[in-house]
């Protein structure tokens, strides 16, 4: 049983070198390198219909990867990038701030965004001087956790305007159908190699696996379905 763990920690120390090493292939099978090729340009505009409505909250808001292609896309204009980086930077400070470090991260996106000499300043038509005044007051006591949803507000709807329907033509909106294609590839147990267990528990196990596509490590919980129905865990 030793011998058997340190074989399988050895394979498994090699696995984790090639997926983060410097390697060409880092763990990529020539075979399944296939799967995560990009189909055609022209072969994913069906995809078009996974979204429920074609609209900035469902392609970019709700999305991760449609957010990164849009910053991507809004990086191209010095206005855009400042709308976007102001919008990104609220939801962080919003959903993400620790109380302790609320009142330094508001005061860092109102001297980035909004002050005068701020070096991504917003674009003066996006610039209520009297929501501003109101930031500046409350800067002064006890930052609230939407200090700037008014002016996100603004800002929102000025990108989800012409902005995202510029988007929508671009060839980042074309990258997103690709990888909406992508995501609807089946996946089975052989798509990834299977390594050493890593942990137990009631229901089943967590192992260590490798995508034989993208080289890539994750860990895999595998469950027993008979286990499952014998403790009644679908009712849990």
């Amino acid at each position: 049983m030793e011998l058997e763990n340190i074989v399988a920690n050895t394979v498994y120390l090699k696995a984790r070198e090639a997926a983060d090493g410097d390697g060409k292939r880092k763990g990529r099978s020539r075979k399944w390198k296939s799967l995560m090729k990009f189909a055609d340009a022209s072969e994913v505009q069906v995809y078009k219909k996974e979204f429920p409505e074609l609209n900035y909250e469902e392609v970019v808001s709700k999305s991760p990867i449609g957010r990164l292609l849009f910053t991507d896309f809004c990086n191209e204009t010095e206005e855009l990038r400042c709308c976007n980086k102001f919008l990104n930077d609220v939801d962080n400070y919003e959903k993400l701030a620790p109380e302790e470090q609320r009142m330094t991260l508001a005061q860092k996106i109102y001297q980035q965004c909004l002050c005068d000499e701020a070096e991504s300043r917003l674009p003066d038509h996006l610039i209520d001087q009297e929501k501003v005044k109101q930031v500046e007051e409350k800067l002064l006591g006890e930052s609230p956790r939407y200090i700037y949803s008014e002016i996100a507000s603004t800002v929102r709807d000025h990108l989800s305007g012409k902005p995202f329907a510029d988007y929508l033509e671009s060839k980042y909106f074309t990258r997103q159908l690709q990888w909406k294609q992508l995501e609807k590839k089946p996946i089975g147990k052989h798509t990834f190699r299977h390594y050493r267990v890593l942990g137990k528990g009631g229901f089943g196990e967590v192992c260590a696996t490798q995508s034989r596509a993208s080289g890539k490590m994750y860990a895999e919980k595998k469950l027993n379905k008979k286990r499952i129905k014998k403790k009644k865990g679908e009712m849990m």
